[in-house]
């Protein structure tokens, strides 16, 4: 399958009043045409700064310190040339869709804005907005064209910003924790209508719900902006090798909500060490060790 993402040893740092933080650390992984990966972890463990990163949006303090990022073949460009891309060739679905629309542009002009931007001729408008509106879930799209989107449901708003996506064909699909607020079928049914309305894009899945991330391809499990583990999703989240991916499955309800308190003191290369129940000397002197059974990699020392 054509690589649509290689995301490679990517840092990502912070300027701030006292000196540098560094939010990401030597980061890499690639999606595939039609692939999912989802990118998992605490918040603070740099996921959506690694979205942004990808669409040129960063903070103004925060910049890439290396790495590479190459999109279909060719490094990823920047400022005007990246932002021509957005919306067409890279599309981003949010968290939440009443914030990511504008609140006073009917959804009629936002579709259109979206198919003007894609260089859909002006007289296939509202044909084309209207089946955008229908493949994203709406029976009757019509009734909805005209309103705004402080009108609009949670969801219908959401559903919105696929029909928005929808007007593009792109080659990656960024989505940003968007199943927030869903129960466990809709969260299903959202998943299912990305796989189902983007067969050949990439598609990069920000989450922390490991329930969501079971339902991607593969998986990529952060823990203060370092790889913890890394392979088919299903092998991760059901046998993690990772104390981490262990501990993130262990915090679940159905698992018990096992809390993992904070064991040791001091500060080492490993990101997960003062809470890490199978810390040794070891993991507090050297950087983790990169290990591989063929399937999947993780880094460790315990």
């Amino acid at each position: 399958m054509e690589t649509m993402l290689s995301y490679r040893s990517c840092s990502l740092r912070a300027r701030l009043e006292n000196g540098t933080r560094l939010l990401v650390d030597r980061v890499s992984f690639d999606i595939a045409a039609g692939e999912s990966l989802a990118l998992i972890g605490e918040t603070g463990s740099g996921k959506t700064m690694i979205a942004q990163s990808i669409m040129g949006v960063l903070p103004s303090n925060v910049t890439q310190t290396g790495g590479e990022i190459v999109f279909c073949g060719s490094p990823l460009p920047k400022g005007r040339r990246l932002r021509a891309l957005l919306g067409r060739d890279i599309v981003y679905i949010p968290q939440n869709g009443h914030e990511f629309l504008n609140p006073s542009r009917t959804i009629r002009r936002q579709l259109q804005d979206s198919l003007r931007h894609n260089g859909v001729p002006h007289r296939e408008w509202e044909q084309t907005a209207l089946d955008r509106l229908r493949r994203a879930g709406f029976e009757n799209p019509g009734e909805l064209m005209a309103q705004y989107p402080f009108q609009l449901s949670g969801g219908m708003a959401q559903r919105v910003t696929i029909a928005l996506a929808l007007c593009a064909q792109p080659a990656l699909l960024i989505a940003d924790e968007p199943t927030n607020g869903l129960d466990t079928e809709g969260k299903q049914r959202f998943m299912d209508l990305l796989t189902e309305l983007f067969p050949q894009a990439g598609r990069l899945i920000i989450t922390h719900d490991i329930s969501v991330a079971q339902l991607c391809d593969r998986v990529l499990v952060l823990c203060g902006g370092r790889m913890q583990e890394t392979g088919p999703a299903k092998a991760v989240l059901s046998s993690p090798k990772q104390p981490y991916t262990a501990a993130l499955i262990g915090a679940l309800v159905e698992n018990g909500m096992k809390e993992t308190p904070v064991l040791r003191k001091g500060e080492t290369k490993c990101p997960f060490y003062a809470r890490c129940p199978e810390a040794s000397e070891a993991c507090a002197e050297q950087e983790p060790a990169e290990q591989s059974d063929g399937e999947r990699k993780w880094w460790c020392r315990a």
